[in-house]
C-alpha cells in the first residue's frame, strides 16, 4: 500500500546537503507533515566511528513519535546510507500505518541506489550501538546473487514448484505406469536446461494389446 505522500523540496535539499557534508554531518531526521516528507533535524557527527555517533539519537527522537532516520554508515561507498523507520509501539495507529506505508517512498525519492539497508525499529534501545550490533549479528544479509545464480535459483524454484504439483496429483495417477524416453528427447531436454531452447514438446506413443476372453 502506498500513502500518496511525496518528499518535499526541503527534504531533497537537506539530503543533498547531507551527501556533500561528510564528515561533519552523520545524518538527518525526517517526518510527515501536511502530506509531505519533510526534514526535522540534522544529526551532527562528532566522531569517525558510526557507533559513537548513535549516542546523539537518544535526545533527537521521542518515545511516542514516529520518525525516519537517515544515517551515513559507509562513508566511502556510493550506497553508504541506511534509513531507519522508527515507529514506537505507543504511537497511534494512524501514525504507524502512515509511516509504514511511506517508507519505500522515502527511499525511492531520495535515490534507491544510495541506500544499502532499510531497518525498522520500535524502541530507542534498538538504535544504540548495542542494539545495532545485535541487528548485524541476527540479520546479516546474504551476498547478492549474480545474474547466473539468480537464473539457477529460478530453475530450482520452478523444479520445486513442479515437484509439488506432481505430488498433489499423484493420487489420480498410477505410480506403476512408466514411459521410456528416446535419446533425441533427452538431448532436447538438455538443450532446454542449457538455455539453447525455450520449449520442448514431448509426445508419447503407446499401443494397446487386446485379448479376447472366451
Amino acid at each position: 500500500m502506498q500513502s500518496g505522500i511525496t518528499a518535499s523540496k526541503e527534504l531533497h535539499d537537506a539530503f543533498n546537503a547531507l551527501v556533500s557534508s561528510f564528515p561533519s554531518q552523520r545524518g538527518l531526521i525526517a517526518s510527515i507533515k501536511n502530506e509531505q516528507l519533510v526534514p526535522v533535524e540534522t544529526i551532527k557527527s562528532s566522531s569517525n566511528d558510526f557507533f559513537d555517533d548513535l549516542k546523539t539519537l537518544d535526545s533527537l527522537i521521542k518515545d511516542n513519535e514516529a520518525a525516519y532516520i537517515v544515517l551515513r554508515r559507509y562513508p566511502n561507498a556510493p550506497d553508504g546510507f541506511v534509513v531507519v523507520t522508527y515507529v514506537p509501539d505507543v504511537a497511534n495507529v494512524r501514525q504507524k500505518m502512515l509511516f509504514a506505508s511511506t517508507r519505500l517512498t522515502l527511499v525511492r525519492e531520495l535515490g534507491t541506489e544510495r541506500f544499502r539497508e532499510t531497518l525498522f525499529a520500535t524502541t530507542k534501545q534498538e538504535l544504540t550501538a548495542q542494539g545495532w550490533h545485535k541487528h548485524d549479528e541476527s540479520g546479516e544479509l546474504k551476498a547478492p546473487l549474480t545474474e547466473e545464480e539468480q537464473t539457477l535459483q529460478g530453475v530450482k524454484d520452478a523444479e520445486a514448484e513442479a515437484s509439488r504439483g506432481t505430488s498433489a496429483r499423484s493420487s489420480h495417477v498410477s505410480s506403476s505406469v512408466s514411459f521410456p524416453i528416446s535419446g533425441d528427447a533427452l538431448q532436447a531436454l538438455r538443450g532446454l536446461s542449457d538455455g539453447h531452447d525455450n520449449l520442448v514438446q514431448l509426445v508419447s506413443f503407446f499401443s494397446l494389446h487386446h485379448r479376447s476372453v472366451d
